[in-house]
């Protein structure tokens, strides 16, 4: 299994999804581990974040597909599941991230209070949404099915 990073376009994004899963993930273990103020005010400060984080990223991604809507024939599984819109790689670690974000989620949810973590996942679906926006690959619309 190779480990290592994509060399894809908007690379970036993929290593911001890395690195707030990663943050959840720690943050979720302390949690689980110590109900201490600091640890409780860190879970919520990088559950919150991540959820502010995500949300401005899927607004970002969603107002662009519009516009790309004009002249490409985006799709839902194509934004935001990457099916078919990006390479097998990129969609595997993008995926692969937000499928963890939730996991992690759940888990934390199960051995940790409060359950901050719940929010995180929008995170992964906010970048997902972000990266297939600005460089998924769509068909072109047909002339005169423009709108």
């Amino acid at each position: 299994m190779n480990l290592q990073l994509p060399q894809i376009e908007g690379r970036a994004l993929l290593i911001a999804d890395l690195v707030g899963t990663a943050a959840l993930l720690l943050v979720s273990v302390a949690l689980a581990f110590s109900s201490s103020d600091a640890v409780v005010i860190a879970g919520l400060i990088v559950a919150a974040t991540l959820f502010v984080g995500g949300s401005v990223a899927w607004t970002i991604g969603f107002v662009r597909a519009a516009g790309r809507s004009r002249y490409e024939e985006l799709d839902l599984a194509g934004l935001f599941y990457l099916t078919g819109s990006a390479p097998a790689q990129a969609r595997r670690w993008f995926m692969g991230c937000w499928y963890a974000q939730i996991a992690i989620a759940v888990a934390a949810i199960a051995v940790s209070r409060p359950p901050f973590g719940v929010m995180a996942p929008v995170w992964g679906i906010g970048l997902v949404t972000w990266w297939a926006s600005r460089h998924g690959t769509f068909a072109s619309r047909q002339s005169g099915s423009g709108g």
